[in-house]
């Protein structure tokens, strides 16, 4: 609200009060103003203040850092792990792509441990999702196979 409606209505509101008080409680006027004048100060301020208060729904503006940014740093040291580890790639790395592949072989009606899965999936990526001691291939090999998995 504007500045300037806020005190006319304030003033408003402090004559009123300060009618009543002078009427019901048969004051002094001196005194029935001096009770209105904090009245009178706290609706102007809240009046001002009514405006601030009211939600924006504006959308948010995206932030420079997106979840997929950190998703991708998170992936990128889990694999630099996993090279280092067989471990790792075996509790962390191969049960995530063994899903993915089964997703994808789920699709087409075929489940993972089907024959027609390694024909589907190629000898190199279904070996290294099921083997239990295949090691992970290099970042240019893996996202080849990656690349390949998204395209059936």
């Amino acid at each position: 609200m504007k500045p300037l409606n806020a005190v006319l209505i304030a003033i408003v509101i402090g004559a009123v009060i300060a009618v009543l008080a002078g009427w019901l409680m048969a004051m002094p006027v001196f005194w029935s103003i001096v009770v209105a004048l904090p009245i009178s100060a706290v609706t102007v301020m809240a009046l001002v203040a009514l405006g601030v208060a009211a939600p924006s729904w504006q959308s948010l503006p995206i932030p420079d850092e997106t979840l997929t940014m950190h998703q991708a740093s998170s992936l990128s040291s889990r694999l630099a792990e996993a090279a280092k580890d067989p471990g790792r790639f075996r509790t962390r790395i191969q049960p995530r792509l063994r899903r993915l592949a089964a997703d994808t072989l789920r699709r087409k009606g075929i489940s993972l441990g089907d024959d027609r899965a390694r024909d589907v999936l190629g000898d190199e990526l279904h070996a290294l999702i099921t083997k239990r001691d295949a090691q992970l291939p290099s970042p240019d090999r893996l996202a080849e196979l990656l690349g390949r998995l998204e395209e059936k």
